[in-house]
């Protein structure tokens, strides 16, 4: 058993060894990063879409009148190369999204509060508090929603990076212990 952990651990290690590279990379790039993965996304899409239309002429003609196969193949090959000849829209969308219904969330919160503070619960306030916080919050996101997306994958990169060097030092640990 010691051993099915030890080599579970070696694993680990290197895992996170690549997740500290992948974060320092969000954290000296992020813009890079994002167009990576735009490119990475849009490739993904139009191979789907390519791969709809080859399936539909390598069906058997007799079952081609009930397929969609082509028609799908077609949109998602569409949406693939407007999405790798439109990288920066696709990456300002997203937190504009986000924002939204961040947002959105917000009001609901702003009602609850106001529903609590008319039934004469004591901490509605906190409620407001947080509701008003997360209101500017999503309209701070639509209103720079590319310098949002690069702070968030700063902060991911942050984040990957702190897991990443405390799992590795974990593994060490649960090595050295069981040797």
């Amino acid at each position: 058993m010691f051993e099915y952990i030890k080599k579970y651990e070696k694993n680990s290690i290197i895992i996170n060894i690549l997740m500290v590279l992948v974060s320092i990379l969000l954290i000296i790039n992020p813009v890079g990063v994002l167009n990576m993965v735009t490119i990475v996304f849009g490739i993904g899409i139009l191979a789907d879409g390519l791969f709809n239309i080859a399936a539909y002429f390598g069906t058997d003609k007799s079952y081609r009148i009930y397929s969609g196969k082509l028609f799908e193949g077609i949109i998602v090959s569409t949406a693939g190369i407007l999405i790798l000849l439109n990288k920066s829209l696709l990456i300002s969308i997203l937190p504009v999204v986000i924002g939204i219904w961040i947002i959105v969330r917000s009001i609901m919160k702003l009602q609850l509060s106001l529903n609590l503070k008319s039934m004469e619960v004591s901490k509605w306030i906190w409620v407001l508090v947080s509701a008003v916080i997360s209101l500017l919050l999503g309209i701070l996101i639509i209103m720079n929603p590319f310098g949002t997306m690069i702070t968030i994958t700063i902060l991911a990169g942050i984040f990957l990076l702190i897991s990443s060097i405390t799992d590795l030092i974990e593994s060490v640990f649960i090595i050295k212990t069981l040797k």
